[in-house]
């Protein structure tokens, strides 16, 4: 099944989560704006820094780009200083807005931010992995 794993970010930790997610599906991760927008994706996996509760701001803009054509649906994470995860629910209201589904299952993992965190733990990659697979699985069995 055709997938892209993008992200948005300064930090190295995002940019590991999104390669570990890539790696499972021997795919390259790609930072956001990407040099070819996607077109006819069942689902895309959409990653961003969580930058004081809210997403990266070219994360934003890239979802601001999409439509039902691009990208059928989402499967999105973040890494987080707090780990709470807050910039998802913005990330899931601007793309349910864009009339894309999102699936349920998110992925947070430990971040550096302005103030303190730190880099993701090696159960983050491995939940990063299991959250790759369940994902891809739900978009297989056709579930979203």
């Amino acid at each position: 099944m055709r997938t892209k794993i993008y992200y948005a970010g300064d930090k190295p930790a995002i940019q590991e989560i999104a390669t570990t997610i890539a790696q499972e599906f021997k795919l390259p991760s790609e930072q956001l704006q990407p040099a070819y927008m996607p077109e006819g994706l069942p689902i895309a996996f959409i990653g961003t820094e969580d930058k004081g509760g809210k997403p990266h701001k070219v994360a934003i803009e890239f979802i601001n780009t999409l439509d039902p054509k691009r990208v059928a649906a989402a499967a999105i994470f973040c890494t987080s200083a707090k780990k709470d995860g807050a910039c998802l629910k913005i990330m899931r209201d601007a793309l349910v807005s864009r009339g894309i589904k999102v699936l349920d299952e998110t992925l947070v993992c430990n971040g550096k931010g302005l103030f303190g965190g730190k880099n993701p733990t090696d159960d983050d990659f491995e939940n990063a992995k299991k959250f790759a697979n369940s994902c891809m699985n739900k978009a297989i069995e056709h579930e979203i």
